[in-house]
């Protein structure tokens, strides 16, 4: 089943199973290892970043940026019926970073009910690029714990990182 048509069924079937106010957001990505790339489809999730390995060095252009934000697809899975999507594939490079993250993530709060934010969790994927995965998760991981401190939370912390070898 192409991503498109998977998104669109999700968001029928949710429609028709939940009440009018609810709704999910969806990211789906499938990783192609022979060819290098990843296909995805984005539901209203908040975009995963993409940064490229090519591109943590000195720009070459005005136009290179280090981090791409995954955001093709569609509105959220369940809200209105007959949604239609679209898919999108990026051609991946050897140490490329992927991070997928919940709204939880850049909304977690410290105690001064500060939001942890989009800006700084680009920052530090920024920064952290060149390390592997498991070191990147780590770091963040760390990073968001010393945010929150004792602050109560109230949504779900999850976040995935991808790094191509």
């Amino acid at each position: 089943i192409s991503l498109p048509r998977l998104a669109a069924r999700m968001n029928e079937f949710l429609y028709r199973t939940t009440p009018g106010n609810k709704y999910a957001t969806f990211f789906y990505a499938q990783v192609d290892g022979d060819r290098r790339q990843l296909r995805y489809v984005n539901g209203g999730h908040n975009p995963p970043y993409l940064v490229r390995a090519r591109k943590n060095a000195a720009a070459t252009t005005d136009n290179d940026a280090p981090l791409e934000e995954l955001t093709t697809g569609g509105a959220v899975v369940g809200m209105l019926p007959g949604m239609s999507y679209e898919e999108a594939t990026v051609d991946l490079c050897s140490g490329d970073v992927l991070l997928a993250y919940t709204d939880g993530v850049t909304e977690a709060h410290n105690p001064e009910s500060e939001e942890f934010g989009e800006d700084r969790l680009k920052t530090l994927l920024g920064a952290v690029a060149h390390l592997s995965a498991d070191e990147i998760r780590a770091r963040i991981s760390e990073e968001l714990k010393g945010w929150i401190k004792d602050a109560e939370q109230y949504d779900d912390l999850t976040f995935v990182v991808m790094k191509v070898h």
